[in-house]
């Protein structure tokens, strides 16, 4: 059964474990988002007699939606709920902003990620690294009607003669060219200087540049703007030295060039060209090709870049070909780190980096978002990790793609006005439509998490500026605590309402949730009132923190794509089930899943059973076996080496096992099939459903 990736934007599978009668699963198929024309700044100002009480109908909210991807302990992917890729960003008073390929408007059509229908750009901003605020979509189609497609944004901006800020966001046209719009708004206000591409195939000084996408923008220390790009297979049949790149100098106006086009040499090319100016430096980054490593390497005493990772180049001069240095790989494919298979599919790769406050970050996109989905169409999701620069010498070693992501730099102020549409996670939220969006439920129990709020002075009040008819509960800290507040409302119109109390609490540093009693409820911005007038202690920003240890379960599917990992984040002794990545029914599966090995490991993991999710619904096969993660030998289940007879049960009973079978692949003795009275039965993804002993932390 094919799974909708865009109705999984709104709703999780609802899956029925039984044992072996397959319950059906239901699919949630209701989508979000009544258009709102609303659209005015979070900062309207209220007088205290316009602000309404709230009611107190007695809305009780007695469960909260279960259908959360992003987990409340890791800063990745920046969004939970948003499909979107190959980021870039600008810092503009305090803030960070980044933009990215709205691959969610691919989603909307219910096909596969072939990126045809994406017409707009996204635009997330933060100033603490993990509490986002979506502030909705650049239609860029409708900005520059004559536009193939928008994909691959690159940034930057700079104060002109006028005395603003003026935003230069080019993109690629496709694999066609390159376009650029301008703004002295880093969200709204978005122009068509040009009325025509930037740069197009074919132009005159790009003979050998097929595909002229992917910009990559940076500004000097002088003012002067630098454009690089490129892409496509050249027709000399290089392999390492493809000299496709191209760079060129902007002229003054940012929509002009000041130069001819200069090849990069840059080794293993393929594409996501990108720009920086450091220190007196120019960086160009790009993804390298998925082409087998071999003869025709010819840099001495530096490796070749791994298959479809990012590297490097740098100069003083660049508009000297010869002048650029090959400094090596620095960002490993998602589906890599430095101990091989990450756990992460692999995908193409597109990366920024930037400095944010004093830390180096590359901003890169994965298929995390829709591997938690369970989906396989090619959705991206965008990430942020530390970038590991040295800046003494510019060295960038090597890292790779983390679902923990990057730590909190500031907490949150709840006593300003914050946007609705703030978030570090969220389960069954979406957002109304247009610019500086309000967040919107989509399901009774929905949520919203921010993390790290600093409640110095406690509590008096909370407001919010909401639109339909409900009640939000303030949770702190667990969402299974008390609420502290809340507001019930019925308004056709967005209003203020303010709770009536606010329960005491303990401590500075704290967790906020906001639970919607229902759907279709709409919320523009949010505060609390200060309850105190003395400043509570000081606490250390990392207290609102989770301790937790991450057990990575890897089977391995074959024929076709892609393996199944399961990702289970431990913060506690006890009973998990986590899910693996989903797989197509065709697939033979040859292992059931190995747990990482870690020799300092003080946990036991002990299988109960594994799940199996078929298209009538999930079969439960009991395992019973214990696995040690200390281990390099005792932590797998059973897999296609171990020599079993074709036929025999492996696990589960003769009427509904699962059972060693005949493979079409050769270098291994069997695959794993579902056995349910007589007849093989294809399966999609395994739950792991597990208990948890000795755990500890430091």
């Amino acid at each position: 059964m094919k799974k909708k990736i865009f109705a999984l934007l709104c709703a999780a599978s609802m899956l029925l474990t039984a044992g072996c009668s397959g319950n059906e699963s239901s699919d949630s198929t209701e989508t979000a988002a009544a258009e709102s024309t609303e659209n005015s700044d979070i900062n309207d100002v209220v007088t205290e007699e316009e602000i309404l009480d709230s009611l107190n109908n007695g809305i009780v909210i007695d469960e909260v939606s279960g259908n959360v991807y992003k987990t409340e302990r890791n800063a990745n992917p920046i969004s939970g709920s948003i499909f979107c890729a190959d980021p870039t960003s600008v810092e503009h008073e305090g803030r960070l902003y980044v933009y990215g390929t709205n691959d969610t408007q691919q989603a909307e059509q219910d096909t596969v990620n072939d990126y045809d229908q994406i017409k707009s750009l996204v635009v997330f901003s933060t100033d603490d690294m993990v509490n986002w605020i979506y502030h909705g979509r650049i239609e860029t189609g409708e900005i520059a009607p004559w536009i193939y497609n928008s994909w691959a944004p690159s940034i930057v901006s700079r104060v002109e003669d006028d005395g603003l800020t003026h935003f230069y966001l080019y993109f690629s046209n496709n694999g066609s060219g390159v376009g650029v719009i301008t703004s002295t708004d880093p969200v709204t206000g978005w122009t068509d200087p040009l009325g025509a591409p930037l740069v197009y195939q074919n132009m005159p000084g790009l003979e050998n540049c097929p595909a002229p996408f992917d910009p990559g923008v940076c500004i000097d220390e002088n003012g002067t703007g630098w454009l690089a790009f490129g892409g496509g297979t050249p027709a000399s049949g290089a392999k390492v030295h493809t000299n496709i790149p191209k760079i060129v100098k902007l002229g003054e106006d940012m929509l002009s060039f000041d130069s001819e086009f200069v090849s990069i040499d840059a080794p293993y090319f393929f594409e996501a060209s990108e720009l920086n100016y450091i220190d007196g430096t120019y960086y160009y980054t790009y993804s390298t090709d998925w082409q087998t490593r071999g003869a025709g390497w010819d840099y001495e005493g530096i490796s070749a870049p791994p298959t479809c990772s990012m590297a490097y180049l740098t100069t003083k001069t660049p508009l000297e070909t010869a002048s650029w240095e090959y400094r090596g790989a620095y960002f490993y494919n998602s589906g890599q780190n430095e101990k091989g298979e990450s756990g992460l599919r692999w995908g193409n790769n597109h990366t920024h980096f930037c400095e944010y406050q004093g830390t180096n970050y590359i901003l890169h996109h994965t298929l995390l978002l829709e591997e938690l989905m369970g989906g396989t169409a090619g959705f991206r999701s965008m990430m942020a990790d530390y970038l590991p620069m040295d800046a003494a010498t510019g060295e960038i070693p090597i890292t790779a793609a983390s679902r923990k992501g990057v730590a909190q730099i500031k907490l949150l102020d709840p006593y300003a006005e914050n946007s609705g549409a703030v978030m570090f996670t969220s389960a069954d939220i979406g957002y109304t439509a247009g610019s500086n969006p309000a967040a919107e439920s989509n399901a009774d129990g929905a949520w919203i998490y921010v993390r790290g709020a600093d409640l110095g002075y406690g509590a008096s009040e909370f407001t919010a500026a909401v639109k339909g008819k409900g009640r939000i509960e303030v949770r702190l800290d667990d969402l299974s605590n008390e609420a502290v507040a809340f507001i019930e409302f019925d308004n056709a119109d967005f209003a203020k309402v303010r709770s009536t109390e606010f329960k005491q609490f303990d401590g500075r540093n704290h967790n906020i949730y906001l639970v919607f009693s229902g759907a279709d409820i709409q919320l523009r911005s949010w505060q609390f009132t200060k309850g105190e007038d003395t400043l509570r202690p000081e606490e250390d920003i990392s207290s609102t923190e989770t301790a937790y240890e991450t057990l990575v379960i890897s089977a391995q599917a074959e024929n076709p794509g892609p393996s199944p990992s399961a990702v289970l984040e431990m913060t506690k002794d006890g009973d998990y089930s986590v899910k693996s990545s989903a797989f197509a029914s065709e697939s033979e599966v040859l292992n059931l899943g190995f747990v990482n090995t870690d020799p300092e490991a003080t946990y036991k993991v002990y299988m109960k059973s594994l799940g199996l999710e078929t298209e009538t619904g999930m079969i439960e096969i009991a395992v019973n076996t214990e696995l040690d993660p200390t281990s390099t030998s005792a932590n797998g289940l059973e897999n296609g080496w171990k020599g079993a007879e074709i036929g025999s049960v492996v696990y589960g009973t003769e009427e509904c096992g699962l059972v060693a079978a005949e493979t079409t692949i050769s270098w291994i003795g069997y695959r794993l099939a579902l056995m349910v009275n007589g007849e093989e039965v294809p399966y999609t993804s395994i739950t792991y459903n597990l208990s948890i002993s000795g755990l500890t932390f430091e």
